[in-house]
């Protein structure tokens, strides 16, 4: 598979401190709002965060603005997508908890909401019960969530045996569908005329799949865009979000991550791509 790595920039890049993860950007009134997990190290341990830098030419990007509270049994973090809806931008976003020092977020894991007029002042945490009526302490371990609108339902789609899927119709009441495939993390829903693609993390790079009834799948490769030119990339990477900004998508920006953990576990640093097609980063038929 060919890859596209033209003009690969990193914007966040790690530091000691922090890491910067899991990246998911909107573009409105002339400004890139791009959030993130934010990955920072304190004297007594460890912290997620979602976080905010924003900018007005994708190059300069301001500090992070922490949008999140402290706790290790939060860690609130990996947004998977805006949308707007009756007047309101709408976040999904998830908990990724480590309250007895797991190295990974534990069985709590959930998905939650967040809500906003202007993109700077966000809502409490909602959790999106995607199970119903199963109480959440049986609802289990779920993360990276991402929300499509169709024309008559909302679609969640969240990391939980693969990739499974609930719908809403007014984003309060989930009926549980169930596990779509079997497929990597973060993953990206794009509607194209009759087909859905999912951009998703497998073990290493970016993925691609195309279904039209979430049953189906025909899988169109994996691409890593050069990573080893990167050695702030070496260990993994992952995490893609395409952010939209034409319908023929000749425009649109690739943010991802990449790992480098040679100084701490999850220590990372966000990079884009301006002027990525993904079909034709995938060799789709155009």
């Amino acid at each position: 598979m060919k890859n596209n790595s033209n003009n690969v920039r990193v914007i966040l890049p790690q530091n000691k401190a922090q890491g910067f993860r899991d990246p998911c950007a909107v573009f409105s009134d002339g400004i890139y709002h791009l959030y993130y997990s934010l990955v920072q190290n304190e004297d007594d341990g460890q912290f997620f965060y979602l976080a905010e830098s924003i900018s007005r030419d994708l190059k300069n990007w301001t500090s992070p603005r922490i949008l999140s509270p402290k706790g290790a049994e939060y860690n609130y973090s990996s947004p998977g997508n805006i949308f707007y809806r009756n007047n309101l931008y709408h976040m999904c976003i998830q908990t990724y908890p480590r309250r007895n020092g797991e190295v990974y977020g534990n069985e709590n894991c959930r998905v939650f909401l967040i809500h906003s007029k202007d993109l700077v002042h966000w809502s409490k945490p909602e959790m999106i019960m995607v199970k119903g009526d199963v109480p959440v302490n049986n609802m289990g371990r779920m993360i990276d969530p991402y929300i499509v609108q169709t024309k008559d339902h909302f679609l969640c789609f969240y990391k939980q045996n693969g990739v499974s899927f609930s719908k809403s119709r007014d984003l309060i009441h989930w009926e549980y569908i169930g596990n779509c495939t079997d497929c990597g993390e973060n993953v990206c829903v794009l509607k194209e005329k009759s087909d859905y693609y999912i951009l998703h993390s497998p073990k290493n790079g970016l993925g691609l799949l195309r279904t039209q009834d979430f049953k189906t799948f025909e899988n169109l490769g994996v691409i890593t865009l050069n990573q080893s030119s990167y050695p702030w990339a070496k260990d993994r990477l992952t995490a893609g979000f395409i952010l939209t900004l034409d319908s023929n998508h000749d425009n649109d920006v690739l943010f991802f991550h990449g790992d480098n953990e040679s100084q701490y576990t999850f220590g990372a640093s966000i990079a884009i791509i301006e002027n990525w097609n993904f079909k034709k980063a995938f060799g789709c038929i155009l």
